[in-house]
C-alpha cells in the first residue's frame, strides 16, 4: 500500500493478502517509504487496551515507519557498496591474476613452455584437478599439456577432433559444459570420453576470431561448481595465452628466415669466391662464362685451370640440393680437381678418381653432374668426358648442333662406375655452348619450360655472334621467356669459340 490502511475500515474480500493480514488480526499496515521507493510496510494488530486506532495513533507510526524507512534504505545500499566494492576488488585482482599471469607467459617463446605455464595457472587459481591445452597445428588439434588425467594424448586429440568446435562455440559462446545434450549420438560418444576421463568444460582458445586452441578442464577440487565468471576469466586468460603462443611462433618463423637468410649469404660467399674472376688469355680461343644465381642459391660451378703453355682444363657442375650444403659440395669438387688436374693426368683416370673422393666424403643422396674438357690450342682439339651432365653443344660454321655426351654416370652415386672419354677437332668459327639445367628448365607463368628446343634454335641463330655476346642473348632470351616469376635454379653458361 502507498498509504496507511486500517484493515477495517476496507473491504478486504477482492485482496487476498489484506484477507490474510486480517487473519492474522492485522489492524494497521504502514508502509516504508524513503526516496519515492517503496521498502516494505509495518503490520500491526490490536492495541494491549483494546482501544481501536486514532489519526494520532496513525500519523505517529507513519513517522516511526518514515524513519525506519530510511534507516534501512542506508542499510541496503550500505550492503550494495558493499557488493559492488567485493566485484571491484575480485576484478582487481582477476586483472591483477591476469597480468602477472600475462607477463609468465609473454617472457617465453617456448610453445610448450606457454602451454605449460598455463596449466599450472589454471589449476593454481581455480582449483582444478585436470587440464588439457590443445593447440592447433596445420589442420588438427593436438595435445601440448595433460595435468591430471589418465587416458593418451592421443584419445584426447581424437576426441577435440572430431567435436564441431565452431558449432559448440557459436554466438561468441566462451565456454562448453560436455553434460550438455549434443543431438548427434557420435558427439555424444565422444563427449563420455572425455566426460569419464574427468573433462568437464572445454574453453576455446582465439586468435583473430579463429579458434586456435581449446582448453579442457575438470571438477574443483572442491566440489564447487565453476562459476560461468571464472569460466569468462579462463577463456581471456586462454587468449592471452593463444596470443603468446602465436607471438612465439612469428619469432620463432623470423629466426628461422633469418637462419636461412644466414645460410644462403654464407652459400651465395662461398659459391662467389669458387667460381673464378676471370678466364686466362688463351691465343687462338675466346672463352666467356656467366652466373646468374637464385634466390635460393644453387651448387652451379665452372672453372678454368691452366695446366701448361697449351693445355687448359674447362669445367662445368651441377651439385645436387640448395643453400650451404651444395656450396660446401661444390667446395669439395673445385679442391678435387685442382688437385688432380695436371698436364700428365690421364682426363678419365681423373675424373674416375674425383667420383671416388666424392662417393667417399657424400651421402647417397648427393650427386654432382658434370663436364670436364682439356682445350689443347695447338691441335686445336677438345677432350671431355661428360658425367651425366646436360650434353654442351658443338656447334659448327654452318648452324648444325652435336651433343656432347660421351663419358658415364653422375658423380657420386658408385665408386666404381667407368667412365669414357672423346676427342674432337674445333675448326675456326665453331663454338662449344656449355649449360647447367637452369637454363633449359627456366619456367614461366604458365610451367611451361624453356626447353632444349628453344635453346637449339637460339643457338642455331647467334653461334657467329662473339663469346660474351652469345651468353648475353641466351640470358636475354631465358628472362624474357620467365617474365616475372621468381628463379628456381642458377644459371651458369660457359662458352669456347675458336677464332
Amino acid at each position: 500500500p502507498e498509504h496507511s490502511l486500517l484493515l477495517d475500515q476496507h473491504d478486504v474480500s477482492h485482496d487476498r493478502f489484506l484477507r490474510e493480514m486480517q487473519k492474522h488480526r492485522i489492524e494497521v499496515i504502514v508502509p516504508m517509504i524513503a526516496g519515492g521507493k517503496e521498502l516494505g510496510f509495518i503490520a500491526y494488530g490490536k492495541k494491549f487496551n483494546g482501544e481501536t486506532y486514532s489519526q494520532e495513533d496513525i500519523d505517529f507510526l507513519e513517522s516511526l515507519a518514515n524513519l525506519a524507512a530510511i534507516a534501512v534504505d542506508k542499510s541496503l545500499l550500505f550492503k550494495e557498496i558493499q557488493s559492488t566494492n567485493k566485484k571491484l576488488d575480485k576484478k582487481v585482482q582477476e586483472l591483477n591474476t591476469l597480468f602477472e599471469i600475462s607477463r609468465e607467459l609473454n617472457s617465453s617463446l617456448d610453445q610448450a613452455k606457454i602451454s605449460q605455464i598455463l596449466s599450472f595457472a589454471i589449476m593454481g587459481e581455480f582449483l582444478i584437478n585436470k587440464c588439457v591445452v590443445l593447440i592447433k597445428g596445420n589442420e588438427t588439434f593436438r595435445v601440448e599439456i595433460a595435468k591430471g588425467i589418465t587416458v593418451s594424448r592421443e584419445t584426447v586429440s581424437l576426441c577435440i577432433n572430431s567435436l564441431p568446435l565452431q558449432q559448440l562455440f557459436r554466438d561468441e559462446k566462451f565456454y562448453y559444459f560436455l553434460d550438455d545434450e549434443i543431438p548427434e549420438d557420435s558427439f555424444n560418444k565422444t563427449c563420455k570420453n572425455l566426460i569419464d576421463n574427468g573433462i568437464k568444460y572445454l574453453i576455446p582458445m582465439f586468435s583473430k576470431n579463429d579458434i586456435k586452441g581449446v582448453i579442457g578442464i575438470g571438477s574443483k577440487i572442491t566440489g564447487e561448481k565453476v562459476a560461468r565468471s571464472e569460466l569468462s576469466f579462463l577463456q581471456t586468460l586462454g587468449n592471452d595465452a593463444m596470443i603468446a603462443i602465436e607471438n612465439a611462433r612469428m619469432v620463432q618463423e623470423m629466426l628461422e628466415k633469418q637462419r636461412m637468410e644466414d645460410e644462403l649469404q654464407i652459400a651465395r660467399e662461398i659459391q662467389a669466391k669458387l667460381l673464378p674472376d676471370r678466364f686466362p688469355d688463351i691465343s687462338g680461343f675466346e672463352i666467356a662464362a656467366k652466373n646468374i644465381s637464385s634466390y635460393q642459391v644453387g651448387g652451379d660451378y665452372y672453372d678454368c685451370i691452366q695446366l701448361n703453355e697449351h693445355l687448359f682444363g674447362i669445367a662445368i657442375a651441377d651439385v645436387s640440393g640448395k643453400s650451404t650444403p651444395a656450396a660446401l659440395l661444390v667446395s669439395s669438387l673445385q679442391a678435387s680437381l685442382r688437385a688432380l688436374a695436371n698436364e700428365k693426368a690421364e682426363i678419365v683416370a681423373m675424373v674416375e678418381h674425383i667420383n671416388q673422393i666424392i662417393c667417399q666424403n657424400t651421402t647417397v643422396d648427393k650427386f654432382i653432374t658434370f663436364f670436364y674438357c682439356i682445350l689443347d690450342v695447338q691441335a686445336m682439339t677438345i677432350t671431355y668426358v661428360n658425367a651425366g651432365h646436360n650434353p654442351p653443344y658443338l656447334i659448327r660454321n654452318d648452324g648444325s648442333l652435336h651433343l656432347l655426351q660421351k663419358g658415364g654416370l653422375i658423380l657420386g652415386l658408385f665408386p666404381t662406375a667407368q667412365y669414357e672419354s672423346e676427342t674432337i677437332l674445333m675448326r675456326k668459327g665453331e663454338v662449344i655452348f656449355m649449360f647447367t639445367d637452369g637454363v633449359t628448365e627456366a619456367m614461366n607463368e604458365n610451367e611451361e619450360e624453356f626447353e632444349e628446343t628453344r635453346l637449339e634454335t637460339l643457338l642455331s641463330q647467334t653461334h657467329l655472334q662473339p663469346a660474351k655476346a652469345l651468353l648475353n642473348a641466351v640470358s636475354d632470351e631465358v628472362a624474357a621467356f620467365v617474365g616475372d616469376i621468381p628463379q628456381s635454379d642458377d644459371i651458369t653458361m660457359v662458352v669456347i669459340r675458336a677464332q
